[in-house]
């Protein structure tokens, strides 16, 4: 029951900074079109990304007995690994609900080329260029250790590829839309952790 509530409080924290953003600023942050761009391919990976997550989180939480036929890996399926993987991704969704926070109206899901939102480089933006990439992904992770089969590391392997080619898509938006500020930016903070020196 964990590992669903955990899940439902990461999806529920990125709806309801949608519908606050929406609020406030009268502007949907939705951008992700399904289309035949990349970006489109990288929004199908996401869906059935979240769906195989919701999926094994129905699983561990309602159907224990389906367990074995998601091929678990077995000598990842201890206690301390599973309460390592719990601590990992209560402290991610925390991480991404500050870089949410910190985005405000910037919050963007996805890239519009006719917008123009503010360049955020205060808070966890200060240390990491994409720190609420860098928080899924570490949710991703701690979910896979508290669930560690086929299917959760398929999920992970297609967010390790996936996320990458997304988040250098929304730089060359970002670079187009802001030029040597973002260049600045770029050349004092890690796209994904950690200050540049000099």
């Amino acid at each position: 029951m964990t590992l669903l509530a955990l899940f439902a409080v990461f999806c529920g924290l990125t709806v309801t900074r949608v519908v606050l953003v929406y609020r406030r600023t009268g502007i949907n942050p939705v951008k992700i079109k399904a289309d035949d761009s990349v970006f489109g391919a990288l929004h199908r990976v996401l869906k059935v990304t979240v769906a195989t997550l919701l999926f094994i989180s129905l699983v561990y939480a309602f159907a224990p007995g389906v367990k074995p036929w998601l091929v678990p890996v077995d000598y990842l399926e201890t206690e301390a690994l599973h309460l390592a993987g719990a601590v990992l991704a209560a402290v991610a969704i925390l991480w991404i609900a500050i870089a949410q926070v910190q985005m405000a109206a910037s919050f963007r899901m996805g890239i519009d080329p006719s917008e123009h939102t503010a360049l955020v480089r205060h808070g966890l933006f200060s240390v990491s260029r994409n720190p609420i990439y860098v928080g899924i992904l570490a949710f991703i992770g701690g979910f896979f250790l508290m669930a560690p089969n086929v299917l959760s590391l398929g999920a992970a392997v297609a967010a390790l590829i996936g996320f990458p080619v997304a988040v250098r898509l929304e730089e060359e938006y970002l670079l187009s839309k802001h030029g040597n500020a973002f260049r600045e930016y770029r050349s004092s903070v890690h796209r994904w952790i950690g200050t540049r020196s000099g």
